[in-house]
């Protein structure tokens, strides 16, 4: 059996609803043909604690929930399955999309787009998209770009922006990504959402953005 603390197990059994620990302790109750009080008394628990339990007002740490089903005659085993398929996009994948250039540092363009292609397909996923924090890049860049596209994901998206983004300071010299005479530098600025125009940032909108009916295209 996999080692876990208690804490953490709880965490785990949260967010599991009335089909996980609740049904499990008093499925394995009526198998042992206890009463609430007999198998109270068994793990040496108090029975308004399995009350509590069975109804799915507390969710018991992985110690209460081994000591409860050990006393109605089973064992608990804990296993980490790897999630198949595709992970869901979170701008904390996306902290490795650049390299370092002679000319400076470089985003990986396509991986960005390709987050934001997904969400324009998928709106619902954007709350769980940009609400942590990623871990910092080692581009101030990098850094700077996701916290400008986590408010405009969230701007768009009618949601509040996460607060980590506004904590993410500006550059301290304009970027664009890509050389141009001052007249286009003007023009992507311009073309620039203001989310990440004012953290310094000089990228044409439909660089990263496209509407929904080209994604894919």
């Amino acid at each position: 059996m996999i080692p876990y603390s208690d804490a953490t197990v709880a965490d785990m059994l949260t967010p599991m609803k009335r089909s996980r620990a609740d049904v499990l302790v008093r499925d394995c109750r009526t198998t042992a043909r206890l009463s609430i009080r007999g198998l109270a008394e068994e793990a040496g628990v108090a029975a308004s604690t399995v009350t509590r339990i069975e109804a799915g007002q507390l969710n018991p740490t992985l110690a209460m929930l081994e000591t409860l089903l050990e006393a109605a005659g089973q064992q608990l085993t804990v296993s980490v399955i790897p999630i198949e398929g595709p992970r869901r996009p979170q701008l904390k994948y996306l902290t490795d999309a650049w390299q370092t250039t002679p000319a400076g540092d470089e985003l990986d363009w396509t991986r960005l787009r390709g987050f934001l292609d997904y969400l324009a397909l998928h709106p619902e996923a954007a709350l769980a998209a940009i609400r942590h924090r990623p871990p910092r890049s080692g581009s101030p860049i990098m850094d700077t770009v996701l916290a400008g596209i986590a408010e405009k994901v969230a701007d768009d998206s009618n949601i509040e922006r996460p607060r980590w983004a506004g904590r993410v300071a500006p550059l301290n010299q304009d970027y664009s990504g890509a050389a141009g005479t001052s007249r286009m530098r003007a023009a992507w600025r311009a073309a620039t959402p203001p989310q990440l125009r004012r953290r310094g940032l000089v990228i044409d909108e439909r660089s990263l953005w496209r509407d929904r009916e080209n994604v894919g295209v």
